[in-house]
């Protein structure tokens, strides 16, 4: 609930603390080997969290979602965009909480609402000038979502399993992913390869759902003791085969860093076949400092990491993109030790970045809730 709060009293800032007039927010701070393109509308004050599926980008916020041609990467084509209030009537208001990790194979997209009603929405975007509600489910949400075996499953963050091989008609699966494992839930849940499956919980687990998605079998687990924060979200590498695995860790509403805030860490993952361990490497944290030297001097929604995604060169190592709040995008080499040091990045003037997306080898794409979308270039080394 402080997130909610933090982000109400973002959205609701006077135009002036958001930049000056004109075609959008200024731009802000930024390392030498990172450049601001432009700067794209989007939701100021809900935008959320988005997914790249080919060459189309799927932008959620609180209010909406909204689809995006980026074959031209530097010039996104807005297809469409589709309001909530549309197919919320019945419930009196088109607010839906919060949905940050985007479930959708780009044929089916679906909308996990943990409040005000914790409902799902499936979605048919195979015409992406022109989404169709599919089916709505009372009951069943929860913060995120993941699609599961090219969405015929999807698991909830709470320890729901939907059956969407039908996704005009999903039926609850009346078992949880979680039942006898040693977590009970997870702030997401990310499928890294088809049926394999890591949780951002405590403890880390690797699930595989492959023979049967309503009964996962657990492959291993990883260490949460070094973790700072609560878990957050995940990525592995190279579907699932890298030796390094990333994770980042949430601290909402704390003003300042104080050294137990949400931190983006390694993993080693070389020999969890074996060991059926995950083995904690490095944590990257944030500082705060005046702005001009790369830092905040204070934070509003959190001294924290967020939403995160690898430069595909990612191998053993490699670039990461890092959305972190106020500290904006941070971009972090990881060596192949699992060693982290940050490389470059961009503070936005009176933002809070949740996410950054690669879009190719040199531009990212940071969803901002108070701002939109800010386009990047990266011209460092991967």
């Amino acid at each position: 609930m402080k997130k909610i709060a933090a982000l109400l009293s973002l959205a609701l800032l006077p135009l002036s603390a958001l930049g000056t007039a004109g075609a959008g927010p200024t731009d802000g701070f930024n390392s030498d080997n990172v450049e601001y393109v432009k700067f794209v509308p989007f939701e100021v004050g809900t935008a959320t969290g988005a997914k790249v599926v080919g060459k189309y980008f799927y932008v959620t916020s609180w209010k909406d979602f909204t689809i995006y041609d980026v074959s031209d990467p530097e010039n996104p084509e807005l297809l469409s965009k589709t309001p909530f209030v549309a197919d919320t009537a019945q419930q009196g208001t088109g607010f839906r909480f919060e949905n940050e990790d985007v479930a959708t194979n780009g044929k089916i997209l679906i909308f996990s609402q943990q409040l005000p009603v914790p409902d799902i929405f499936v979605y048919d975007v195979e015409d992406k000038t022109n989404p169709v509600l599919l089916s709505h489910l009372r009951g069943p949400g929860a913060h995120t979502a993941e699609c599961v075996l090219d969405c015929k499953w999807l698991y909830t963050s709470n320890g729901g399993i939907l059956d969407l091989r039908d996704p005009s008609d999903p039926k609850v699966v009346d078992r949880k992913w979680t039942e006898g494992m040693p977590a009970t839930g997870s702030h997401d849940v990310n499928e890294v390869a088809p049926g394999l499956v890591l949780t951002s919980s405590r403890p880390i687990m690797v699930l595989d759902a492959r023979k049967d998605p309503t009964r996962p079998k657990l492959l291993a687990v990883g260490d949460s003791e070094k973790i700072t924060g609560g878990v957050h979200s995940n990525q592995w590498p190279n579907k699932g085969k890298d030796d390094i695995v990333l994770f980042s860790s949430e601290s909402n509403a704390t003003g300042r860093c104080n050294g137990s805030n949400g931190a983006f860490m390694t993993w080693d993952a070389s020999k969890y076949k074996k060991t059926k361990t995950l083995t904690f490497l490095d944590s990257y944290q944030l500082t705060n400092g005046t702005y001009s030297d790369g830092s905040p001097a204070a934070n509003g929604l959190g001294c924290s990491a967020h939403w995160f995604d690898e430069h595909r060169t990612f191998k053993k190592g490699g670039l990461v993109a890092l959305g972190s709040y106020e500290h904006g995008t941070r971009f972090v080499d990881v060596a192949s030790n699992g060693k982290i040091t940050e490389v470059g990045y961009f503070v936005p003037n009176a933002g809070s970045t949740s996410a950054s997306y690669w879009l190719n080898d040199r531009l990212v794409y940071s969803v901002d809730y108070t701002r939109g979308i800010d386009i990047l270039r990266y011209t460092g080394k991967f």
